[in-house]
């Protein structure tokens, strides 16, 4: 008993961190079907080479160029898997977990605040399924804390000149990990030169420079891009902020919403957050002006249409917001017991949700990403027979390109072509052979009648929840 209360702190981290990783593994392990964007990308790491992901990726997938680099690099040593393009991500959960644990101590004042950001941070639901998602999300994560850390703890008095330029290439190479770490680089740079502007001028134009010719070439780069970028900016339209402040306030709350599911207070959260960065305004922390400046600017970014303020394409302000929303528990004392009842009240009805999401998340046996492609294709080859003729659905193409690689299919493939007429498209299917139907993915309703009205159903293969369709049919002549 008293070496638990000599190292409580300690012990209780470790029990965090140990739950922490084993979530993540969790998922890793049980290695669910890969769903849409997945698979795209997997694809792209499969077929380009390494100089290939500096230009246009296939079926408009955006992705940074050096999280591909290192992601095709891991699957040369452990060999081409659902698993091993999930790694770099998995790996960037825990380390993220460790070093947001350095943010928190470095922010937060009370052990017991610390304790209870490292916990929340463990247990984030978004956080855990990205950490087994083949996309680069946790990378932001940890890009973005690590940059944190870096400006919070920069003495620009102390650093030498030649320290200023090796940290300015390191900075302009993080972009090519994490598109959005360019905000809080900016916010951190930014930061610099308002604190004591004429004070070590030379070191900081040192320190900006390689960042800003980085940020050119990448620039350059992405307008050559301009068809995805396009195609990006067409898909989030609902999610630029634009000069109405209401709406402004409907994308806060519905990300807010989305970071921290499945709690629905977000009221609660707000306060929180308000309060918590009133409390790093008044103790001056070199924290709240550089993510402060990061968030302006990741506003103005999308009010300009560069880039969304959307869920998981902002994830990176989840340990930002966590740090915020429970700053005030820092306040908590005996002396006030009113307004500590009040923090804590607030803060057990905004995270209670998520305590309650991550027993179940413990105790289930499968985790879907929504989306069944690798069972299907399984299922598919299992099932083939010579003379069938696979038809895959226009919104499908992405899985059935990437799971097919895996198999020597010899069968004829017809592929639905995107925004055609889908009803002529069946309708000149030939009479007298089998088909199987491979869709996910989007609405497979309109198939789904043609196929009632038009051939007998042999086979079906339809996950629960889901969208997904494999049918196996006759269509004969009569």
């Amino acid at each position: 008993m008293n070496i638990f209360k000599k190292y409580w702190y300690g012990f209780l981290l470790l029990l965090i961190f140990a739950l922490g990783i084993f979530l993540r593994l969790k998922g890793l392990l049980i290695n669910p079907s890969m769903w849409h964007d997945e698979c795209a990308l997997g694809w792209n790491v499969r077929f380009k080479n390494y100089s290939d992901f500096f230009g246009i990726l296939r079926f408009m997938q955006m992705a940074p160029p050096l999280f591909m680099v290192l992601t095709k690099l891991i699957t040369k040593i452990f060999g081409f898997s659902d698993i091993s393009l999930r790694i770099l991500p998995f790996l960037a959960g825990i380390a993220s977990l460790i070093a947001f644990y350095f943010l928190a101590s470095t922010n937060l004042k009370s052990k017991f605040t610390v304790l209870c950001a490292v916990f929340f941070f463990a247990i984030n639901q978004q956080l855990i399924n990205y950490s087994f998602e083949f996309k680069p999300y946790n990378i932001d994560v940890l890009v973005i804390i690590i940059c944190l850390l870096f400006f919070i703890n920069l003495n620009i008095e102390k650093l030498s000149a030649k320290k200023a330029v090796f940290y300015g290439l390191l900075l302009a190479i993080v972009p090519w990990f994490s598109f959005v770490s360019v905000f809080t680089i900016a916010g951190g740079v930014l930061n610099l030169f308002f604190k004591n502007i004429k004070f070590a001028w030379r070191k900081k134009l040192v320190l900006t420079l390689p960042i800003v010719i980085s940020g050119l070439i990448y620039l350059k780069i992405y307008l050559m891009n301009n068809y995805t970028g396009t195609h990006m900016v067409n898909y989030w339209q609902n999610s630029f902020v634009n000069a109405n402040p209401f709406f402004f306030m409907h994308l806060l709350v519905e990300n807010i919403k989305y970071f921290f599911f499945p709690s629905q207070y977000a009221l609660f959260m707000l306060i929180l957050l308000t309060w918590g960065a009133v409390i790093f305004h008044r103790e001056k922390s070199p924290f709240i002006n550089i993510s402060g400046i990061s968030f302006i600017l990741l506003i103005i970014a999308s009010f300009l249409h560069f880039y969304p303020f959307a869920s998981r394409l902002i994830l990176f302000l989840v340990p930002i917001f966590l740090l915020l929303i429970l700053k005030p528990l820092d306040l908590i004392t005996f002396d006030k017991k009113f307004k500590s009842f009040i923090i804590i009240a607030l803060t057990f009805f905004t995270f209670s949700p998520q305590i309650f999401q991550i027993k179940d998340f413990i105790a289930t046996k499968n985790i879907s990403k929504g989306e069944y492609p690798r069972e299907m294709m399984e299922i598919l080859v299992e099932s083939l027979k010579d003379g069938d003729i696979i038809f895959v659905g226009d919104s499908a193409n992405t899985e059935f390109a990437y799971y097919s690689s895996f198999y020597n299919i010899k069968n004829q493939v017809i592929q639905e072509p995107q925004h055609s007429n889908r009803t002529a498209v069946l309708n000149s299917l030939k009479k007298g052979r089998n088909y199987w139907f491979y869709l996910t993915f989007g609405n497979s309703k309109p198939i789904l009648d043609w196929i009632d009205k038009n051939a007998k159903i042999i086979q079906m293969f339809h996950p629960e929840q889901s969208n997904d369709y494999l049918i196996y049919i006759s269509f004969s002549k009569d």
